[in-house]
């Protein structure tokens, strides 16, 4: 039996490490190879965006929050294998806080996220997270 051809693909996109305070929000995976996890609230740019525009757009429809503050981190990028894809990741993380969390979406968003929550650094280290949160994470933590 012949084996079928993975599909290789690129993805980009503006993540936030969204503080509130001491805590930190993330969203729960609503699809994709990592359906389930808690990610980076964030994705990908609409034609015509800037990145900023882009981060607080994907922020405000995952989180329901808008951002105060945000300063560029770092860019990174891995690769990841799935049986049907193999597609390379290239992610900008900003580091922001949030203006505040009345509004925040802890119901799934109809796209890609089943909700937001705020968690302790402490508590995020027991969570099973993405491999870009992991490392967002770890890079903040140190």
């Amino acid at each position: 039996m012949a084996k079928k051809k993975q599909v290789q693909s690129t993805r980009f996109g503006m993540y936030a490490i969204l503080a509130y305070g001491e805590k930190f929000i993330l969203i729960k995976k609503g699809k994709g190879p990592f359906k389930g996890r808690w990610d980076l609230p964030g994705g990908k740019m609409d034609f015509g965006e800037t990145p900023e525009e882009a981060l607080e757009r994907e922020v405000m429809e995952e989180t329901g929050l808008k951002v105060r503050s945000k300063k560029l981190q770092y860019v990174t990028s891995y690769v990841h294998e799935t049986p049907k894809e193999i597609f390379h990741h290239t992610a900008v993380i900003f580091l922001c806080q949030a203006k505040d969390i009345k509004k925040l979406k802890r119901e799934p968003d109809g796209n890609d996220s089943f909700g937001a929550e705020i968690f302790t650094l402490k508590k995020i280290g027991s969570l099973k997270l993405t491999p870009l949160a992991k490392k967002a994470i770890h890079t903040i933590s140190k």
